[in-house]
């Protein structure tokens, strides 16, 4: 299964940080921070609440895959409202996250990580998650400026994100 993890493992890390990431920056980018912290419904988390949920899954698989660790304790409730907190320092935060993960989980790919500790189901949840969660974002976001991104049309898209994994691989 080595080989195959591996480029699981790869296509996972371009999946999150050259096709998720980028959307996640645009949309966020574009909403004032009122709308950011807005609650639609009482029962509606806010689009920066599901943002930091989204950071906070990213960073306990940072110290998963960084210590071999166990994160205990689930996120399911954990969608915090920081309405002090700007789109951009939001989107300075999510970056970082996405990028410390990249560096963690390009340590396996590369070898310089035992791949015995990658678990492709976690990994599998976490990019799941991680694309479910940002069709909220992109949907609220659209929803609440009136924009519509067209991120297929502009480039964004599965063919684009095919190409680049396999013209990085060569």
């Amino acid at each position: 299964m080595g080989k195959e993890l591996l480029e699981y493992t790869r296509i996972s890390i371009f999946r999150m940080c050259e096709h998720y990431l980028p959307k996640l920056k645009i949309a966020l980018d574009m909403v004032e921070t009122e709308v950011l912290w807005r609650h639609e419904k009482e029962t509606l988390n806010s689009i920066g609440g599901i943002a930091l949920h989204v950071g906070q899954h990213i960073q306990r698989h940072i110290i998963r895959y960084s210590n071999s660790g166990k994160v205990e304790g689930g996120i399911e409730n954990y969608f915090p409202d920081e309405a002090a907190t700007s789109s951009s320092d939001l989107i300075q935060l999510i970056t970082e996250r996405f990028s410390s993960w990249r560096e963690v989980m390009i340590g396996y790919t590369e070898g310089n990580k035992d791949e015995k500790n990658l678990d492709m189901f976690d990994i599998y949840h976490l990019v799941e998650h991680t694309g479910y969660h940002l069709g909220q974002i992109i949907d609220r976001v659209q929803r609440l400026t009136d924009r519509n991104f067209q991120f297929v049309q502009n480039g964004i898209n599965e063919r684009n994100l095919k190409d680049h994994i396999y013209r990085d691989q060569h």
